[in-house]
């Protein structure tokens, strides 16, 4: 799968709604399982908790229980316009795909059609323990 059709799919799966406390399915996620499937999730900002569109793809990869290994994903937002963008993992997400395996620091995350970077790129210091004397 390109990572232009991986965009259209996460794009695709946003669907915006304002609720009384918050603003749900205004980014949308979609990544690409070691297993080939393709998990989406939408983000759920809403006063008491929230979580970003690409846990919540990860969390249907995990219930669907066959794969933690995440060889792609993107997470994108539109405007008040209509304009796509390409959004990068904040700092949860990325530990989050870390943590579900160890594997996934090889994780390809899309930053444009023409641009990727792997996750452990992304967590320059994930591995830095430095025992103080």
């Amino acid at each position: 799968m390109t990572n232009e059709e991986l965009i259209l799919k996460a794009a695709s799966a946003i669907n915006p709604k304002q609720l009384k406390n918050g603003l749900v399915g205004d980014v949308g996620c979609a990544l690409l399982a070691g297993n080939g499937k393709i998990y989406t999730g939408v983000c759920v900002g809403i006063d008491s908790n929230g979580y970003c569109a690409e846990r919540v793809a990860i969390g249907k990869m995990i219930t669907d229980g066959s794969e933690y290994v995440i060889k792609k994903i993107v997470a994108t937002w539109k405007d008040e316009e209509g304009y796509l963008y390409v959004i990068p993992p904040c700092g949860h997400c990325r530990q989050m795909i870390k943590e579900t395996d160890e594997k996934n620091l090889e994780t390809e995350v899309i930053l444009d059609k023409d641009k990727i970077e792997k996750l452990k790129d992304l967590l320059p210091y994930h591995d830095w323990w430095k025992k103080q004397d």
